[in-house]
């Protein structure tokens, strides 16, 4: 036990050595000190930072309420070589550099950006509600108002684990990108008001690091140091043409006179649960998507799609309005919660409209390839005789179509306007254009070729004469209607068979035109009868 402290003591002392080595080479000015008071008279070296940014500004913000951090704190805003330490904001004051004007100076300043301190506790728990939430918060704040231009900075969150913990724990870096990504949307919203679309990715690259040695400080502060030396944004953009220090001064007395961004006011918290609900009810409704998604990937259709998935959005729709009916009473707050609603409405329609299109293009194509393998199995029994081969299919065309009507009607979303109209006025039109290119189709002609040379090669054998027989009878019944309702039932007993069909169009005008202005007989029956001699 005293060996293992031991051991911590020193890895501690290394790491401070390491993190103020650069005072051996450079002297260190306070740019503010303790009592948050600026320190007007202190000058930084000429070749501190270079006129155009170039040398590249690392802003460490150090956590005062993380004991025994791999970082250590400080109590004053400092110059140290090239790298800019600031203490971060503390929950206990509101105040001077307790409340994190320091670190949001620094930062707004730096080209790379090191938050220290955070620990596994602070992350699973969610950061908006600490310290380095309430940092983050004033430093966004504060390069909004700066409008900071150029390309992004880089942002390292150095999450700490002691050495001696379970291996078994992850970082979810996705899900702390997320929880930034939210304190930036409830400061700018109030910062900017609700109607600006400002994004954190346009002002910083937020990474996420894993630290749990001295080793792995060095990494980082290296990876700072190279972002910074490499940022296509040069810090001149918000100093100008003026001393780092004189930029400095006015930056931190514009925030010690400004309000305070990062308090948990009520809009501030009612945004920031507005973008808590959004995420909770997509994800509730992103599992069933999924399974939507992996069987449209696979040719396979949803079993019911349309009706589940408008139940899907209006549940999901619910849920949001639920959990944020408290933000719909707070004047800006009520404003960005329609902004966000409107976010989530439009995502989950883009996704079921994606959806939607899928399934009619594997509907489509199952359609038109059971339609043609019909073609091929009448051509293997009646041949190619071009009149004949086309009023006969007349019929299969219309099951065709009657099939995939229904299994269409099953995927209509009539809220969101998807119906099956346009679908079943395209697959009309490729259905008929089957019909009439199949004979000259090529798996039409292999089958042809394949035909003749089973009848070239066949021989005869001897058999004895024979008369065969066979009756084909063909009715069809035309009941009053408008052709909505149509059906077919056939039944083949050896060489004999019976097709019986019913269409309800016998006032449908086009059908009395094509009998000369008569309507069509309610009954209609065609006897066929086949005779085969054989001598």
């Amino acid at each position: 036990m005293t060996m293992s402290r031991s051991k911590g003591a020193l890895a501690l002392l290394l790491l401070s050595s390491f993190l103020s080595s650069s005072s051996t080479h450079a002297a260190t000015t306070t740019l503010v000190d303790s009592t948050g008071s600026l320190n007007k008279a202190s000058t930084l070296p000429p070749t501190t930072f270079k006129e155009d940014g170039s040398s590249g500004v690392v802003a460490l913000l150090t956590s005062p309420g993380t004991t025994g951090s791999f970082f250590p704190p400080v109590t004053t805003v400092i110059v140290d070589g090239s790298i800019l330490k600031a203490p971060g904001a503390s929950l206990e004051e509101s105040t001077g550099l307790a409340r994190g004007i320091g670190a949001a100076a620094a930062g707004t300043l730096a080209d790379a950006v090191v938050l220290g301190g955070v620990t596994m506790g602070d992350v699973e728990g969610g950061l908006a509600g600490t310290r380095h939430g309430r940092t983050l918060a004033e430093l966004f704040s504060s390069v909004l108002q700066s409008k900071k231009s150029g390309s992004a900075s880089t942002l390292i969150v150095a999450v700490e684990e002691a050495s001696g913990a379970s291996s078994s724990s992850s970082l979810d870096a996705d899900s702390i990108k997320e929880n930034i990504e939210e304190i930036f949307d409830g400061v700018a919203a109030l910062v900017l008001g609700v109607n600006d679309e400002e994004e954190l990715s346009g002002y910083f690259n937020v990474e996420v690091a894993l630290v749990k040695s001295s080793e792995d400080v060095t990494k980082v502060m290296d990876q700072a140091a190279k972002a910074a030396a490499t940022s296509t944004k040069s810090s001149s953009s918000v100093m100008g043409s003026k001393p780092f220090s004189t930029a400095f001064s006015e930056i931190y007395s514009t925030l010690s006179s400004s309000p305070d961004y990062a308090d948990p006011t009520p809009v501030a918290e009612a945004i920031l649960a507005c973008n808590d609900a959004y995420s909770r009810a997509f994800g509730m409704s992103r599992a069933k998507i999924a399974s939507w998604k992996h069987r449209a990937s696979r040719g396979l259709l949803v079993d019911k799609f349309g009706m589940n998935a408008d139940s899907l959005l209006q549940r999901t729709l619910d849920l949001f309005d639920r959990d944020t009916m408290a933000a719909a009473g707070l004047p800006s707050a009520g404003e960005q919660r329609l902004v966000i609603r409107q976010r989530l409405q439009q995502r989950m329609e883009k996704t079921l409209n994606d959806l939607f299109d899928v399934q009619m293009g594997i509907l489509e194509k199952k359609t038109l390839k059971k339609f043609n393998h019909s073609l091929l199995k009448k051509m293997s029994k009646d041949g190619l005789d071009s009149a004949q081969f086309f009023e006969d299919n007349a019929t299969a065309l219309r099951t065709a179509l009657f099939a995939f009507e229904t299994s269409a009607a099953l995927l209509e979303i009539p809220s969101l306007s998807l119906t099956k109209s346009n679908a079943v006025r395209d697959v009309t039109g490729k259905l008929n254009n089957a019909l009439m290119t199949f004979p000259d189709s090529p798996a039409a002609k292999i089958k042809a070729m394949k035909k003749v040379e089973q009848t070239v090669s066949k021989k005869k054998k001897p058999s004895e004469g024979s008369i065969d027989l066979a009756l084909d009878v063909v009715a069809m019944i035309r009941p009053d209607g408008f052709g909505n309702l149509q059906g077919f039932a056939g039944y083949q007993l050896g060489p004999h068979s019976v097709t019986v069909g019913c269409h309800n169009d016998a006032d449908d005008p086009q059908v009395i035109a094509q009998f000369g202005g008569v309507r069509p007989p309610f009954i209609r029956v065609q006897p066929k009868l086949k005779l085969e001699v054989e001598l």
